[in-house]
């Protein structure tokens, strides 16, 4: 698996340092950060986490259908005796493929087995993902 530190560029791509889901959404589609924040902000999204915390789901799956962004949301539930999915291990499974994951408290890109972010989160279990096509 590869690392690729990313920050969006852009005159307004840093509105927070709590908006690694607009971030995500960014790397993967490719789309302005502005762009992107508008609608996550419409969607619900908010620096701080208190006001958005459990709606994360939501605020991405609404982006990603205001994007036209087709998707499959992917669970990763532990299993007993197994190791949880990890960005590293996903990516064996599914070296070509593109994926927002969602792990403890905070969400990345994945894209064709290069992490997208900026900082290494490839060994946090990931809970859901959604695989973008």
């Amino acid at each position: 698996m590869n690392i690729k530190y990313v920050q969006p560029k852009g005159p307004n791509s840093i509105k927070s340092n709590k908006d690694c889901m607009i971030r995500a959404v960014v790397n993967i589609s490719g789309q302005e950060y502005d762009k992107v924040h508008k609608l996550m902000y419409k969607n619900g999204w908010r620096a701080s986490r208190k006001r958005s915390k459990g709606k994360w789901e939501n605020q991405i799956t609404k982006t990603l259908d205001e994007l036209g962004l087709k998707y499959e949301r992917c669970s990763f539930p532990g299993e007993k005796g197994k190791k949880r999915m990890t960005a590293k291990t996903l990516t064996k499974q599914d070296p070509k493929g593109k994926y927002i994951i969602r792990v403890a408290g905070h969400v990345a890109a994945v894209c064709e087995s290069t992490l997208l972010d900026t900082w290494d989160c490839s060994d946090k279990c990931i809970y859901f993902a959604w695989k973008i096509y």
